[in-house]
């Protein structure tokens, strides 16, 4: 008898456990809702260590958008970069329907790598970026029905850069609110010898310690970056010996010391479209995803993905 009322009890149990258990299996958790995520109906394929992953953009851009904005910014900055990187895949991706993440330019953190950099907040910063995603689904960038090249950095120099004629929805506009940044201004003493190398790496000649103590900026933006360098017989775009020497922006100035030359750098990034600083503290003021990126960005609409957009023609 007792027997008998064992497995019924047993049996009771395992029906009252049932759904519970079915959620563990299926979800890995207990008691937390399937998050809602939007659908494009254009997939990327990401390749892991347990096959090949099929991901909604929607929620592709929920990883992407985690890689390059902090967790801790305000909520209407995470939706106005959302909105740049569904814009970015879909440029990306044309008129695909799927593509390998081999061909997307630039990084992705899944759930797991999210916990790991976010810590302890992961949950509330999970929950802000899901949200972000939700409520801006399917919107992008345009300038007059196309695609916008959907450009940010981390902080200005002061002011943003004008793309001129290429990009004329970038237009230069006050980056003031990026002064107060963090290490918003970065000093770095370099050696003759450490200059020549970054140098050489670039190609095209190789110089000695002397020509590398004379190297000279020849030419600057409206916005204060440098566009040109002079260094032994070769002019170099400003961003690119930037990046060889390992500077924060091309907005440097430069100055002779018993060391070598000393670089003074101001801001984060090549200084194009949305400053990410700037776009957090136009959020803390009160400012929508919209109004931050109309800010940075000039004469853009921001509409759902539909027939209405078109893909830039590619040159013949």
């Amino acid at each position: 008898m007792k027997k008998n009322f064992s497995t019924v009890l047993g049996g009771t149990i395992l029906l009252f456990l049932f759904p519970y258990i079915f959620t563990l299996f299926v979800s890995g958790t207990v008691g937390e809702e399937t998050k809602e995520i939007a659908e494009s109906g254009k997939t990327i394929l990401r390749s892991g260590a347990y096959g090949t992953e099929r991901i909604d953009l929607e929620e592709y851009v929920i990883g992407v958008a985690a890689a390059q904005i902090p967790g801790e910014y305000e909520k209407e900055a995470v939706k106005a970069q959302v909105i740049l990187a569904r814009t970015y895949l879909y440029k990306a991706m044309g008129e695909a329907d799927t593509v390998s993440e081999t061909d997307l330019y630039g990084t992705y953190m899944d759930v797991a790598a999210r916990k790991r950099v976010w810590g302890e907040e992961a949950d509330s910063y999970e929950e802000k970026f899901e949200a972000a995603a939700a409520e801006t689904a399917g919107q992008v960038i345009l300038y007059e029905g196309v695609l916008a090249d959907a450009m940010f950095h981390r902080a200005s120099c002061g002011m943003t850069r004008d793309g001129g004629e290429a990009f004329p929805y970038l237009k230069s506009v006050d980056g003031s609110r990026d002064v107060d940044m963090e290490n918003y201004v970065t000093i770095r003493e370099m050696t003759a010898q450490e200059i020549s190398a970054a140098v050489s790496s670039l190609g095209g000649q190789s110089i000695g310690e002397e020509e590398a103590l004379g190297l000279q900026i020849v030419s600057r933006d409206g916005a204060g970056y440098v566009q040109g360098v002079l260094v032994g017989t070769e002019e170099y775009a400003g961003e690119k010996l930037a990046a060889a020497l390992g500077l924060p922006s091309s907005a440097f100035s430069v100055s002779r010391t018993e060391k070598g030359i000393k670089f003074v750098v101001k801001g984060s990034g090549h200084g194009y479209g949305m400053s990410q600083w700037g776009a957090n503290k136009l959020a803390a003021e009160g400012k929508d995803a919209l109004t931050i990126l109309n800010t940075y960005f000039q004469n853009i609409t921001v509409e759902k993905t539909g027939e209405n957009i078109s893909q830039p023609e590619m040159p013949s």
